[in-house]
């Protein structure tokens, strides 16, 4: 099975939905995306598997190619996603912003990691939202980062 990214688009009213899928790395090309001639982009990286140095510089260089006037919303970033968006420098261009995120969390209980789906809006001053554990059911989990560090993408 490859891992190699593709993307898919869906288009709602002046919304272009566009969802990723694989490895962001230096094969990875944006050709199907860089026609789109939307207002409003939300970009869904759900099924993002991983990305590496070269896949981050064709990222930034896509982003240059979509005009400054258009909106920008980054969904379902998982965790190398955010980590990006914290380290690198044009990963998410000013005036955007992350929608929804997975978050790392720990069941001490359990003895389990857990990436908890969280929307930007539910963290506060920095401070990670407080989660039940999904398998235990009674434990609450501990946030498994440091948070200023994590979130400082809400800004």
């Amino acid at each position: 099975m490859s891992d190699k990214l593709t993307t898919k688009y869906d288009i709602d009213g002046d919304t272009a939905i566009v969802y990723f899928k694989g490895m962001i790395d230096e094969d990875s090309e944006f050709e199907t995306i860089k026609g789109l001639s939307n207002k409003t982009y939300i970009f869904d990286f759900d099924e993002v598997s991983l990305i590496n140095s070269c896949g981050i510089r064709e990222w930034v260089n896509f982003l240059e190619t979509i005009p400054k006037d258009v909106s920008l919303t980054y969904r379902n970033c998982r965790q190398i996603i955010i980590e990006q968006i914290n380290m690198v420098h044009g990963f998410i261009r000013t005036g955007a912003c992350v929608e929804s995120f997975y978050a790392p969390y720990y069941c001490e209980s359990c003895d389990e990691e857990f990436k908890v789906h969280l929307k930007s809006v539910d963290v506060k001053d920095s401070k990670a939202p407080v989660v039940t554990c999904s398998k235990c059911q009674k434990s609450e989990l501990e946030f498994d980062a440091i948070e200023q560090q994590y979130f400082q993408f809400i800004k």
